[in-house]
């Protein structure tokens, strides 16, 4: 034969006088509950609660839908020779990127070697520094620059550093200052 515990209605009503029937928020941004049988509890400050809620939220979504790339990506190739690849990059993280090379040879850059289909106004730094020996030159290829042209500082370890910019339609490479110190 099975037994049967059941619970009296006394003890119903005291669990029932437990129970949270309502909340407000009092003057000083505090949580009042008030529970079946009158007596209330202040669970603190709901204005900071919700605050850190908020902003942890807010933050969340913020890193969900704005790329690090708004910080920029910084890209160290080395020692470079001839052509400048950009295999590190997509469309997110080349934007406000830094590329930074020393220059061992003779330079290209084709803008082929970027991803296609950038967004209007991407715009990144490369940052190249001539070897001991200097004298090294940089061939620009379907970029538009200034006046045609875009040279770098020959001088033996000297550094020079180029932004370029996409428009939505053309690539533009120009100097952002030469032969820093």
């Amino acid at each position: 034969m099975a037994t049967v515990t059941g619970i009296t209605a006394a003890k119903a009503d005291e669990i029932l006088g437990m129970s949270v029937i309502s909340g407000t928020i009092n003057a000083s941004g505090h949580l009042i509950l008030t529970r079946g049988n009158g007596q209330q509890i202040d669970a603190g400050d709901f204005t900071g609660i919700m605050t850190t809620i908020m902003e942890d939220a807010v933050a969340t979504e913020v890193a969900a839908e704005v790329p690090n790339a708004v910080a920029g990506t910084t890209v160290n190739k080395g020692n470079v020779t001839g052509a400048i690849t950009m295999t590190e990059f997509n469309n997110v993280n080349l934007v406000n990127a830094m590329v930074r090379l020393v220059a061992t040879g003779n330079l290209t850059f084709n803008v082929s070697a970027l991803p296609s289909s950038p967004k209007p106004n991407t715009q990144f730094a490369m940052k190249i520094q001539q070897d001991a020996t200097g004298g090294r030159t940089l061939t620009l290829t379907g970029f538009k620059k200034s006046q045609g042209a875009l040279a770098l500082t020959p001088a033996p370890n000297a550094i020079d550093i180029l932004v370029f910019l996409y428009d939505g339609v053309s690539w533009y490479a120009g100097m952002m200052g030469v032969d820093f110190k």
